[in-house]
């Protein structure tokens, strides 16, 4: 028949933990661990205390405490192994307030993913409902021409509407677009507005000068 300690560290080398696994979670140690492993009672304190040990580890293996501590009370006998008091047990493993284990980093990587997704998720909605971007490349404000036709040409962010002087203007994929217009005076001013699905806007002025 199996011993307590035959039962514990085949349970746990089972589920890969190492003694030092065991002693972080249930604050006993090591060398108690080893001795209770090895059935070897003369090196571990009093019987109350070795039940208690018994009935902490088996909870963290899963394991069986009734039963488990039957098997103890048959196979120890207080005549024929004589308790002793380790060093070790006067000096219990103090509980740290924090330990880096592989769960905690685990949850600290998916905490920082799911943080910076809602933070992605923040920049795309404020871009989406936010007024559009709208630069010109043509003409330069204050431009002076002897030609009545005029190149405008720009860019905004796609799928935005573009009106210049009110009129639609055709918007391209990456939202460049380019219109040619003709001034009817000397002193022309061009307005050219960007509109997004939300409605939107925003506004550049021109004024461009018309030699005759």
């Amino acid at each position: 028949m199996r011993t307590v300690g035959q039962i514990l560290r085949e349970e746990r080398e089972a589920k890969f933990y190492t003694l030092e696994d065991v002693e972080k979670n249930i604050k006993i140690r090591k060398e108690i661990l080893i001795a209770l492993e090895a059935d070897n009672y003369q090196k571990l304190p009093p019987p109350t205390f070795v039940q208690g040990f018994i009935k902490n580890y088996a909870k963290f293996l899963g394991l069986d405490r009734e039963k488990l501590l039957a098997i103890y009370r048959r196979e120890f006998s207080s005549q024929k192994n004589k308790p002793h008091i380790m060093e070790t047990f006067a000096n219990p493993v103090k509980e740290t307030k924090f330990s880096i284990t592989p769960g905690r980093v685990l949850g600290l990587v998916i905490g920082v993913l799911v943080l910076s997704f809602f933070i992605y998720l923040w920049f795309q909605f404020h871009q989406f409902i936010g007024p559009p971007t709208l630069s010109l490349n043509s003409p330069q404000d204050q431009y002076t021409t002897d030609n009545a036709l005029i190149s405008i040409a720009g860019k905004t962010d796609p799928e935005m509407k573009i009106l210049i002087n009110g009129q639609n203007v055709a918007v391209d994929t990456n939202g460049k677009f380019k219109e040619e217009i003709t001034l009817s005076s000397e002193v022309n001013k061009i307005s050219v507005t960007a509109i997004s699905k939300f409605g939107q806007k925003v506004t550049l002025d021109r004024v461009v000068y018309l030699k005759r």
